[in-house]
């Protein structure tokens, strides 16, 4: 019997994102055959103090964006100016090596998958009889420069404008594959259960993110706002800030027309049955969104990721921006009234979809993966 090869997904808690798709790669790898993968968390196992620190500042990044101190956008660009074969880009390149080094001879991966951009393999005579195949699977529709210090086997990439513009930064085509941000199943399914779901004719349900205002006074300023429109259901979705989710509830406990969530696993039927979704610019909620089939609208994207990552899909006509609560309700005014402009979105939508990515980038890694493996066959 053939042994299982040992699969190692690197990853980073730097918002949600990255451990999203770490989690629905393991999860088509095992759907696959491929029992043995191992997600780790690469810099809180190397610096776990230093992590809590940069997590917490990455918490509090879009805060300090709204009282204009944007200073992860700051770094983001500056990072991205980095020359390849700088001082700073050997040392950026090295942090979390020494612990890799051990994570690679603890696990004795044939194949490692970075969902973060982290930088190349430690060379280590110890390492010398590892020879594992590297993936990069990038998660948003920008490429900063980090992403490219890997230096993979082979990088799995959201869009074709992605791929050119690697190619462009000297990225060989044939170690480059379009396959979309692997979100989960659920979302692929969701874009057919709200063409099959009942509607209210009159009532134009707005799915809105809590993280999308710095502030909870911001938030319940844009709730009040949108209920102006004519015919709107407003259902925030908090996540885990439970502090939010209790004021919010406290406030509008009296306006039916208001429905307030915490975290929910149901995210992808909440989008299919709403007529718009108002998110942050996160790759990988983005591509959620865009699996469901449900227009986007995003407001103020802060500097960096978030921002490019807008910027993208309004060009390609999956998105709207705005970068005032007053314009947003105008386009989403305009969307509702209109139906050329909501068809017009959906067909952005419709070109920026993909197939199952996970099972893509599985596929592509292992060309003779197969559900059946599953069963021994």
């Amino acid at each position: 019997m053939r042994q299982e090869p040992q699969i190692l997904i690197l990853t980073a808690d730097y918002g949600e994102g990255h451990h999203q798709v770490s989690k629905v790669l393991q999860q088509s790898l095992i759907r696959n055959g491929y029992s043995e993968v191992a997600v780790v968390d690469l810099f809180r196992e190397a610096y776990p103090v230093l992590n809590k620190i940069i997590r917490f500042l990455y918490r509090q990044s879009s805060h300090a964006a709204s009282l204009g101190i944007p200073y992860y956008g700051w770094i983001y660009h500056l990072t991205n100016r980095l020359p390849m074969k700088g001082k700073i880009a050997a040392w950026m390149n090295s942090l979390g090596g020494d612990r890799l080094k051990k994570i690679i001879l603890q696990y004795q991966p044939e194949v490692i998958i970075y969902t973060f951009p982290f930088g190349s393999l430690p060379s280590s005579e110890a390492l010398s009889a590892i020879r594992p195949r590297t993936a990069v699977v990038i998660t948003d529709f920008d490429v900063h420069r980090r992403w490219l210090f890997a230096k993979p086997d082979h990088y799995f990439v959201p869009a074709s404008d992605v791929k050119e513009a690697m190619v462009r930064q000297g990225v060989p085509e044939s170690r480059i594959t379009v396959t979309g941000i692997p979100v989960r199943e659920s979302f692929y399914d969701a874009a057919m259960i709200g063409s099959s779901s009942v509607k209210e004719a009159d009532e134009h349900v707005i799915l809105l993110m809590a993280n999308v205002c710095g502030t909870l006074q911001s938030l319940s300023r844009l709730i009040g706002k949108l209920l102006l429109l004519s015919g709107v259901r407003i259902q925030v979705i908090c996540g885990r800030q439970k502090r939010w989710r209790r004021r919010l509830a406290e406030s509008w406990v009296d306006d039916a027309r208001v429905d307030i969530f915490g975290f929910t696993y149901q995210l992808h039927v909440l989008m299919s049955s709403a007529c718009c979704v108002i998110t942050k610019a996160g790759g990988v909620t983005l591509s959620e969104a865009i699996q469901a089939g449900v227009p986007i609208f995003i407001l103020n994207p802060f500097l960096g990721q978030e921002k490019e990552n807008a910027l993208y899909l309004q060009r390609k006509g999956a998105a709207a921006v705005a970068f005032t609560i007053h314009d947003l309700v105008l386009q989403i005014r305009a969307m509702i009234s209109s139906e050329p402009i909501k068809q017009s979105m959906m067909n952005g939508l419709l070109a920026a979809r993909q197939k199952t990515s996970a099972d893509h980038i599985v596929r592509h890694l292992f060309p003779e993966a197969s559900p059946l493996r599953r069963g021994g066959i």
